[in-house]
């Protein structure tokens, strides 16, 4: 069964807080009671995506037992492809008082974001995300049968004309979503401090093979498409095959303190945005485990108005936000979500699903 949304407003904010804090704690004794680094004991962490990630081996079975025709249309529905990455990681400069301005907390993987990817390719009820539907939306009684529509967020098929982009803010060091999700859709821009992006880049580099549906064209990283094996006396290039096969990656500086996209003279200054504006019909915004404390609420949230507005306005963009918190501080989860509906004005949805609600994680869809 797909996921459901809930329609959060200035009342029910207070009730869903107090209902999940409530399961995480009835779940004390069978989740991980630590901060949610990914794993804080090596510098190089070997990690592995599979179909039975989130539920087990039920999914690889099925599509064995099933003949060819049944295969394919099971793949639509749920990844099955498989991703080993590696991840470079500093223990050491997130202990630091001096890397990054005392801002460190993206030199190691958070356990957020490997939930994340299971979660989207290989869980039955992420599928609205993976096909593109009506999801019901409750908020009382007032809303009941209701639906909103989403757009993709990855095409597992390569067969949807539509072009769609993932802005990643908030990326840290890891480079995992870009080269996973990267896959799946046609431009890929991952964001975070400057201080941050050489690890970054050196872990995407070190992933790129991961890469397996896309050929990768990045200005940021140097990468160029190869020249493919002429045919006949014609010299063909990857550049002049179907753009469908092509990734568009870059990895850029966004300071959510700096940002300015309603000075015209700054635009400039992030032609990686313009790029998903140019190339895309739609974009989601992804930010994983990037509200962990008061102070980053309002620069995060300013930033997703600035960039709201000017795709939509600028480039007609269809623009979606998906957030993913660790339920650490309940004071912290509320106060976002008071700011994001109240003085943000944003609509933010709570993603209801069971494999989300046994975690320690959420997951919010903003528009």
């Amino acid at each position: 069964m797909a996921f459901k949304l809930w329609l959060l407003d200035e009342e029910t904010i207070y009730e869903h807080v107090f209902e999940r804090y409530t399961q995480l704690e009835g779940q004390s004794g069978k989740l991980a009671q630590d901060l949610g680094i990914q794993d804080r004991r090596g510098g190089v962490l070997e990690i592995t995506f599979e179909p039975s990630g989130l539920e087990g081996g039920r999914k690889k079975k099925r599509v064995r037992r099933r003949n060819k025709a049944s295969s394919v249309e099971e793949d639509q529905n749920v990844a099955v492809d498989s991703y080993h990455v590696s991840v470079g990681q500093s223990i050491s400069s997130l202990r630091s008082s001096r890397d990054n301005g005392n801002s460190t907390t993206g030199y190691v993987l958070w356990s957020t974001t490997p939930f994340f990817i299971n979660w989207l390719l290989y869980s039955t009820s992420a599928a609205p995300f993976r096909l593109g539907s009506q999801v019901e939306v409750t908020c009382g009684s007032s809303c009941e049968g209701h639906k909103l529509e989403l757009p993709r967020l990855v095409d597992l098929t390569g067969a949807d004309r539509g072009k769609r982009g993932i802005l990643e803010l908030g990326a840290g060091i890891s480079g995992i979503l870009p080269v996973i999700l990267g896959n799946f859709v046609d431009t890929y821009v991952s964001t975070d401090q400057k201080g941050i992006l050489n690890k970054l880049k050196d872990n995407i580099m070190e992933n790129l093979s991961q890469l397996t549906r896309k050929r990768c064209i990045s200005r940021s990283l140097r990468l160029e498409l190869p020249t493919v094996e002429p045919v006949g006396d014609a010299d063909i290039t990857a550049a002049s095959l179907p753009s469908k096969f092509t990734l568009h990656l870059e990895v850029a500086a966004l300071d959510w303190e700096k940002i300015n996209l309603q000075d015209k003279k700054t635009h400039s200054l992030h032609p990686e945005l313009s790029l998903i504006g140019e190339t895309c019909s739609s974009v989601y915004v992804i930010a994983m485990d990037v509200i962990y404390n008061e102070y980053l609420i309002d620069p995060f949230l300013k930033t997703l108005k600035q960039l709201k507005h000017w795709l939509q306005t600028t480039y007609n963009l269809q623009f979606h936000v998906l957030v993913g918190i660790h339920l650490r501080s309940q004071e912290v989860t509320t106060l976002f979500l008071e700011k994001a509906i109240i003085e943000y004005d944003f609509t933010v949805y709570d993603i209801v699903d069971q494999v989300i609600q046994e975690s320690r994680f959420n997951f919010y869809l903003i528009t």
